[in-house]
């Protein structure tokens, strides 16, 4: 619990304490039963630990390597951890205690944030940073607040639920996270056709992210590759009216993005190792046949991704892990939905599961902490949850 309290900020590090927990994954071996999702995570947590062994071991002993290129640790290690437990506690209670805490919280600061604000302000300046370095991460942890916001509302419809939904959202347009503003709306869209069982409509909509990251690709790369082949730096100027968000996009579409893809080529089986994507200048060292690893010396941890979760883990680890945390994924929705004696936590996590997909493609958020941790600490108490079942016995007289 202090660790779902601690999500609220990252000033302060009480939400990734259970990572500290991570070396009790070898009991796993004892558990008899394990859900259909945490054996999928645990092949994907193996090929993770067995790529940072390989490219650059002294990752694992480097607090650095956690907070950025291993933030994954991080941001899973309640639902690596929690499941091998067997508690009996009430979920709904917990669940209700965090978003009054974290509303409550956050409600205080935005009121101040608001007689504070000098409305002569560019629009630029207008921005909402809560209790997190980054306006990103604060905008993450806000969808995700607004997802149980909104499966509140959609349980219990009562007026004052919606308002509590309305302020949320209110921040959450405040931070000018676009990714996560368009996350949660596609991911109540999601959730809605999903509950509703329009499968092939929810799958034309996932479509729609996945043939826009084609067509980037397409406009991108070859300008990328041209630059890469003749030596010279990526650069493009901008003009000065374009503004930083719009100067994101563009550097996503030239840039980033057909580095991870070019990364990808080079290793296309494993990726090219977790943590290689910010270790530049690249050296790719073949191995065998389609497999290469960084041979960079300088091994940094910074903030530098592809800005897309997929293609990140395409260019680490090639599609081998993609497809491990894929199935990890989809067989983590399909175990979502069967949640039907737990409407609130099922509607929550849903929301919250599509929120994260959505926004994923134009961040690195499935694997950042701010927006994960929420997410994963209460599917953790879930799978922790042993609650006590009354029986009835009914007799005919």
């Amino acid at each position: 619990m202090l660790a779902l309290l601690g999500t609220v900020t990252n000033y302060v590090y009480f939400s990734p304490l259970l990572t500290l927990l991570v070396p009790l994954c070898i009991y796993i071996v004892l558990k008899r039963k394990m859900q259909r999702p945490l054996f999928w995570l645990y092949a994907f947590f193996s090929a993770f630990l067995i790529s940072v062994i390989f490219y650059d071991f002294k990752s694992l002993i480097d607090f650095g390597f956690y907070r950025r290129d291993g933030n994954f640790i991080i941001s899973y290690a309640p639902i690596l951890i929690l499941p091998l437990f067997n508690l009996r506690f009430n979920l709904d209670n917990y669940l209700r205690y965090f978003y009054k805490f974290a509303l409550g919280l956050y409600a205080i600061i935005f009121i101040y944030y608001l007689v504070n604000l000098n409305l002569g302000s560019e629009l630029h300046a207008l921005v909402f940073g809560g209790l997190f370095y980054a306006q990103n991460a604060v905008g993450g942890f806000l969808s995700i607040l607004g997802a149980l916001g909104f499966a509140y509302f959609y349980n219990r419809k009562t007026k004052k639920e919606f308002f509590f939904f309305f302020l949320i959202l209110a921040m959450l347009f405040m931070t000018y996270s676009r990714g996560s503003i368009l996350g949660l709306a596609l991911g109540i869209a999601a959730w809605y056709l999903a509950v509703n069982k329009y499968f092939k409509t929810l799958v034309l909509l996932i479509s729609i992210p996945v043939l826009l990251t084609v067509a980037t690709l397409m406009i991108g790369y070859p300008s990328y590759e041209s630059k890469i082949n003749t030596g010279n730096l990526v650069e493009e100027k901008v003009g000065e009216d374009m503004g930083t968000k719009n100067a994101n996009v563009i550097l996503r579409i030239l840039y980033t993005f057909p580095r991870a893809y070019y990364s990808f080529t080079h290793s296309p089986i494993v990726g090219t190792g977790v943590g290689s994507f910010d270790d530049r200048p690249y050296d790719f060292e073949p191995i065998v046949p389609y497999v290469a690893y960084n041979a960079q010396p300088f091994k940094a941890h910074t903030d530098s991704h592809a800005h897309h979760s997929y293609l990140h883990i395409l260019a680490e680890q090639g599609v081998f892990g993609l497809g491990l945390f894929i199935t990890f994924w989809v067989s983590l929705f399909l175990y979502l939905m069967n949640l039907k004696y737990k409407p609130l936590v099922r509607d929550f996590l849903l929301i919250a599961f599509f929120t994260i997909t959505f926004a994923s493609f134009t961040e690195h958020r499935i694997t950042t902490p701010s927006m994960m941790l929420p997410f994963t600490i209460v599917l953790g108490l879930h799978f922790a949850n042993r609650e006590r079942i009354r029986k009835f016995l009914i007799v005919e007289k």
